[in-house]
């Protein structure tokens, strides 16, 4: 259904051009720094009052704020993130991997009829366009916000973490930058991502526990190995202990109707230089999601027993660290901020707002425990497609007006008439 004729008018060609901006500067985990500076441009050339707020070295989160004029008002942030999960310039194997719309060499993003393409259209760059589009919007027809409207890029949002051996900025993610976006002065009462979820509310999501499994064993010439535990074989035993673990604890720690997914990440073991030598070490890292309500703690201590049962069986004992905890995101419905997003959806769109749940993270997470009310609701690709590194423009133009009806909604209240808890 087409949207109402009513709806703010949206300057498609700048919105497209401005995401295009975006995904054509090369951005992964830990190189945010150009992009950075880019949107910087683009919030000062909105007449937004822009902070750059250093990181790390070369890492610098971008802060707009539009004032408010009222003290009282309330203040609606739109945070989304500079970092892409890949790198535009990857090798063409891995890129192809990903999905078959990539350009290998710049400009890395296109324009084809009604399609964005390109890395970082999908996840999340076409987003961070269209909080510009809104906040332009509503420039244009003069409106005078009460409490302030923030977009804050940030950096580090990609799911990854350091470990072992990897270590260095390219692996701080998983919320990095909005853990220091909201510890240095970067709060409001209401927080939109525009995470890809096809114009749906999603106002919780799942935890992440990071689980290395690990196991030692002796280091023995092959021509010695005879009768030599080996602890590369041993791990095809714990395998096969998780994957009888894991339907039981999806059933057990469903939400929502939804099963959290685990995934077997990656496995290390050995030396493929040295393969004269059986390997002295073998380690599994694990990825668990884990609903609302649930502590890491409940999660580790769940699997723990499922370890447990091959020492019974075969006398193995592996090793288990929790080496990373992402934490889950629930915000109730009756919140302003859901209800302002599905009034404006039903604006536009004439039917009410689909309401999701996934296991994938946001940085809703670190903002809801900061006192920031905080959901998803952005734009993706459209169906029936290979929607990574793709979005749908019109998709993208409607969602510019939601945002742009939300802002224009909450900053023209008072906190205490969106229900904010007020002291004193």
């Amino acid at each position: 259904m087409p949207p109402r004729s009513n709806t703010p008018r949206i300057d498609r060609e700048k919105l497209v051009h401005d995401a295009l901006d975006l995904i054509n500067v090369d951005s992964p985990t830990g190189k945010e720094g150009e992009v950075g500076e880019l949107y910087a441009s683009k919030l000062r050339g909105l007449g937004m009052k822009v902070t750059m707020q250093e990181v790390e070295p070369g890492r610098s989160n971008v802060v707009g704020v539009l004032r408010g004029e009222q003290p009282g008002g309330a203040t609606l942030m739109f945070n989304g993130h500079l970092d892409t999960s890949f790198a535009a310039s990857e090798s063409s194997e891995i890129l192809q991997a990903i999905s078959t719309v990539y350009r290998f060499e710049p400009p890395w993003g296109y324009v084809k009829s009604d399609w964005i393409y390109g890395m970082g259209a999908f996840n999340m760059k076409s987003a961070l366009a269209a909080y510009a589009a809104a906040v332009r919007t509503l420039q244009d027809s003069d409106f005078k916000p009460r409490g302030d409207i923030v977009i804050a890029g940030v950096v580090g949002e990609i799911e990854k973490t350091q470990v072992d051996d990897y270590r260095g900025a390219q692996y701080r993610g998983y919320g990095f930058g909005t853990s220091y976006l909201v510890a240095h002065g970067g709060t409001a009462d209401f927080a939109i991502l525009g995470e890809p979820t096809g114009l749906r509310l999603m106002a919780a999501h799942s935890g992440s526990c990071w689980f290395k499994i690990g196991l030692k064993g002796s280091l023995v010439h092959t021509g010695h190995s005879a009768g030599v535990s080996n602890v590369i074989q041993q791990m095809n035993r714990v395998i096969s202990e998780l994957e009888r673990w894991i339907p039981d604890y999806q059933k057990r720690f469903s939400y929502m109707g939804a099963k959290p997914t685990v995934n077997l990440g990656s496995i290390q073991g050995g030396w493929p230089w040295r393969a004269s030598r059986t390997p002295a070490f073998c380690n599994l890292y694990v990825d668990v999601r884990f609903p609302p309500p649930y502590h890491p703690l409940d999660i580790k201590q769940d699997l723990a027993r499922a370890l447990l049962r091959l020492k019974e069986k075969h006398g193995i004992s592996p090793e288990l660290e929790l080496y990373l905890t992402d934490a889950w995101s629930e915000v109730g419905p009756a919140e302003y901020v859901c209800r302002s997003i599905g009034s404006a959806h039903k604006t536009v769109f004439r039917k009410p707002v689909e309401k999701v749940y996934f296991s994938w993270s946001s940085d809703a997470n670190v903002l809801t425990r900061h006192g920031i009310i905080a959901v998803n609701y952005g734009p993706s690709g459209g169906e029936g497609r290979e929607t990574r590194g793709t979005m749908y423009v019109p998709n993208l133009v409607d969602c510019a007006r939601v945002y742009s009806i939300v802002a224009k909604d909450i900053t023209s209240k008072t906190r205490v008439q969106t229900h904010r808890k007020i002291r004193g």
